[in-house]
């Protein structure tokens, strides 16, 4: 009945149902620990839901001027838009895990809304679908899209 191999498929598919039916009771440990970076790291500043005090006090070393913003939108554009949408409303459609991306122009900042928290959200990433940049970006390509979607943001 179960030949070559087909007890450890069924181990497999009883495995893979078991999973999908814990999948609230991760979304609850997941809102109370720090994301994982895209390389399964934390970090003192992973992102954290509700925002984390050590990324919260890294400070913008990049003036929010106006070569900045612009240089931020053009990453942005290039990196964030698929996702985020063009104007930053989470609208994009991108997003492959099957999470909704975050609307960068409203109050709600779910894992903090200083710039440093911002920072380490890019440069750490913040899920399956907000993967880490921290790789593809340099410090300062990551401060000039802080600086941009700061001026697209809430005040």
């Amino acid at each position: 009945m179960w030949g070559a191999g087909g007890c450890s498929r069924w181990v497999c598919l009883v495995v893979a149902l078991l999973g999908c039916s814990f999948a609230p009771v991760g979304a609850v440990l997941s809102a109370r620990t720090p994301a994982r970076t895209s390389q399964g790291t934390i970090t003192s500043t992973t992102p954290r839901r509700g925002g984390n005090p050590a990324a919260a006090k890294i400070a913008n070393p990049v003036p929010a001027s106006a070569a900045s913003i612009a240089a931020g939108r053009a990453g942005y554009q290039r990196l964030c838009a698929r996702c985020h949408g063009v104007s930053g409303k989470g609208d994009g459609g991108g997003a492959g895990a099957g999470g909704q991306p975050a609307d960068l122009t409203d109050e709600a900042w779910d894992f903090g809304a200083s710039d440093g928290e911002i920072f380490s959200a890019i440069r750490e990433g913040t899920s399956a679908d907000m993967e880490s940049f921290g790789e593809r970006l340099s410090e300062p390509e990551m401060w000039n899209l802080v600086n941009f979607i700061r001026s697209i943001g809430p005040r």
